[in-house]
């Protein structure tokens, strides 16, 4: 396969995160390296012939996918493309806009995994589970915020559009290589302290870096977290996903700055071998109305990420052992 631009997939139901994720991984990694797209562009329809025709955007019948794998096969050869805009705000498109891929591209939407074409052009694949009373919440939220509904507005389409979630979005976590859940403590309402599960799938391996983490988990076993009744901050397991087993990585939510703190800099160092230098000034950032807060969780989580991404990277501009015969 020709390939020379390294693809991310951000996979989630609405409203799980999938912005958030992406814009920490392009602060990290440095917005000139990275390419991000939402594949909400590729809609078939505008909001009023959706209304009409009794059809939701998580359907794939209400998508072009096969422009899609056009264009995710042109972004990994390293070509550009002239991608359509869908306008959340408008409801409508907005003329096209032509994309150049950077070293890095970022693919965040509902049916990146929809098909083995869309699969294939990933490197990495990762899916946000968030619990579906969180994801609700968090959809009410965004959507009365920034899109203009009523809360009965978005409680009514998320409804709607249960059928299609439960159909053709959830499905897709199956395929994923990383999967990622922020979860709140009982009746805990600070999302600046939810708690998150990385699960990594020994599809994505990496010996190195599991390593590190161990040894960090081992280190901060008796390292209790900032108000967590001596609960210790990390801890690694094995667990079965949908029947896959992963190694999970468990981030308590109350995970102080200094804990976060010097992961950062040991996952940093292992990045940096690499040659690759990260941008740790804006990393766990979110948006809950007009505040900008942090959560430790959410820059750990954007960290690994960037990890594997660095790591598939590697093996593209690797020589290959026949290029290094004389």
């Amino acid at each position: 396969m020709d390939k020379k631009c390294i693809l991310l997939g951000i996979v989630g139901d609405s409203a799980t995160g999938k912005t958030t994720l992406t814009r920490g991984i392009v602060n990290l990694l440095g917005a000139e390296n990275v390419t991000a797209i939402c594949t909400d562009d590729y809609h078939k329809y505008n909001r009023r012939q959706r209304k009409e025709l009794g059809i939701t955007a998580l359907h794939p019948d209400c998508n072009h996918i096969d422009i899609m794998e056009q264009h995710l096969r042109d972004l990994r050869a390293g070509r550009s493309i002239l991608k359509p805009n869908y306008n959340h705000s408008t409801g409508d498109f907005d003329p096209p806009t032509y994309v150049k891929p950077a070293r890095f591209v970022i693919v965040e939407g509902l049916l990146g995994y929809h098909t083995r074409i869309l699969r294939d052009q990933f490197d990495v694949k990762v899916f946000l589970d968030p619990p579906e009373a969180l994801r609700r919440q968090w959809k009410v939220q965004r959507d009365t915020a920034k899109r203009g509904y009523t809360p009965e507005q978005v409680l009514a389409a998320l409804d709607a559009r249960e059928a299609d979630s439960e159909a053709f979005i959830r499905p897709q976590k199956k395929y994923a290589d990383i999967v990622v859940r922020f979860y709140p403590k009982q009746k805990q309402t600070n999302d600046a302290r939810l708690n998150a599960k990385i699960g990594l799938s020994p599809a994505q391996p990496c010996e190195q870096l599991s390593s590190i983490i161990e040894q960090i988990v081992e280190e901060f076993k008796d390292y209790p977290c900032e108000r967590g009744s001596g609960t210790p901050c990390l801890h690694m397991s094995f667990a079965k996903w949908n029947g896959r087993p992963f190694e999970v990585l468990d981030i308590h939510g109350e995970i102080d700055e200094a804990q976060t703190n010097m992961l950062k800099m040991r996952l940093g160092n292992l990045i940096r071998a690499r040659n690759f230098d990260l941008n740790m000034d804006e990393v766990g950032l979110f948006q809950k109305g007009d505040e900008v807060l942090v959560s430790y969780p959410l820059a750990l989580a954007q960290l690994v990420i960037s990890y594997f991404m660095i790591n598939s990277s590697l093996e593209v501009t690797s020589p290959s052992p026949a290029s290094t015969q004389a």
